[in-house]
This record gives C-alpha cells, sequence and structure tokens, in this order.
C-alpha cells in the first residue's frame, strides 16, 4: 500500500493529474474511506478543472470526517478556482532537482487570491528583472510576486551577465506560490558557474 501511494504523491508532485486520478481510483477501489487519497483526488480533478467531480470528492471526505480541514478548505475555494487549464501554456517540466542548475522557491509579495487561484501547476512563467527584485509574470503579463530579495540580487546579476533561464508554477494556493526555474544557458567563459551552486564561483555586484 505504502508503494501506491507513494506513485500518488509523485504523480502530484509531477503535476501529472491524469495519472494522479487513475491511481488515487485505485487506491480507493479497495479502500474507499481513504480520505487521504479522496482529497488527492480532489485535487487533481480540481487541477483538471472537473469542479464538479472535486466537489464530490471532497465532499464524500466530510461524511467520512465532518472535521477535516483539508476538504473543508478546498470546498470552500472550489468556486473560486478558474476553469483555464485549456487556455494556459504549459511547460514539459519534471521538477527533477539538478544540483546548482534548478531551484525550488516560494515567492514573495504574491498577488491577489483570485489571480494566485487561477494559476495552473507547470504554468509557463518569466522571470522579469527589476530595480532590486524580479518580479514573475505569467503569458499574458499578470504578475504573480517576486523571487526573495537574495535570490533576486543574485539572479539580477546572473541574467545581465549571460544567463538565461525557464521557470514554471509548482504550486499555489490562496496565499502561497511556489516556483520552479531552471537555467537554460550561461555565457561561454571559464568563471561562469552552476547558477544555484553554493560554491559558485560568480561575483555578486
Amino acid at each position: 500500500m505504502h508503494e501506491i501511494q507513494d506513485k500518488a504523491i509523485q504523480a502530484a508532485l509531477r503535476g501529472d493529474w491524469e495519472l494522479a486520478v487513475e491511481i488515487n481510483l485505485e487506491i480507493l477501489s479497495t479502500n474507499p474511506l481513504n480520505i487521504t487519497a479522496l482529497n488527492r483526488l480532489g485535487r487533481a480533478y480540481t487541477e483538471m478543472g472537473q469542479k464538479e467531480a472535486a466537489s464530490d470528492a471532497y465532499k464524500q471526505v466530510l461524511k467520512i470526517d465532518k472535521y477535516d480541514t483539508i476538504a473543508t478548505k478546498n470546498l470552500k475555494l472550489l468556486p473560486h478556482q478558474k476553469n483555464n487549464l485549456a487556455s494556459v501554456a504549459l511547460a514539459t517540466e519534471d521538477f527533477i532537482e539538478l544540483p546548482g542548475l534548478t531551484k525550488s522557491t516560494q515567492l514573495i509579495k504574491v498577488a491577489s487570491r483570485d489571480i494566485l487561484l487561477s494559476l495552473v501547476c507547470k504554468q509557463k512563467l518569466e522571470l522579469v528583472p527589476k530595480s532590486r527584485l524580479v518580479a514573475i509574470h505569467t503569458d499574458d503579463k499578470v504578475c504573480i510576486g517576486c523571487l526573495p530579495d537574495d535570490l533576486s540580487l543574485r539572479l539580477i546579476t546572473l541574467i545581465k551577465s549571460g544567463y538565461d533561464y525557464t521557470a514554471c508554477l509548482k504550486g499555489s494556493s490562496d496565499n502561497t506560490v511556489t516556483i520552479f526555474i531552471r537555467e537554460l544557458k550561461r555565457p561561454k567563459r571559464a568563471s561562469a558557474g552552476p547558477s544555484f551552486s553554493r560554491t559558485s564561483n560568480v561575483k555578486l555586484k
């Protein structure tokens, strides 16, 4: 059972929501009272824009445990979720961490709840350097937040020196956003080390 639970979790982390639905339904076929699987199923249906199915999953949880906080919260948020999966560009990201080359980070100065609830896992994002912070925009130029101060400072310097990055949404709620950044290109010089390596010899101004 632990193995199939892990597969369900990994499918969600990769944003493979169709597989997540399949695996959680398999779990529920042998244990229909599995609240964790039902909550995961509700999340997967939500990400796929299937609100009615998501609502059914969360209501089933509350029939089993009327005090379940996850189902209660997500059921309240569900009407505000926007069905925009088909209208956004998605990255083919697998979220595999590569030392020095990738970075997962939570944003600061995040956008309004309505904007955050419209985001989709793996949605392509753009890094937009400002004077002191790097803003994160969607394809349609909506700012969803900024990188933390220290990371902003580093990437502003690296981008100016010739580094290039891709970014996408890893996860979000009504008040938090986590994005995944991958280094695409760096300058062709010996001193140009990996962007996110602690021992990188890139000098910050």
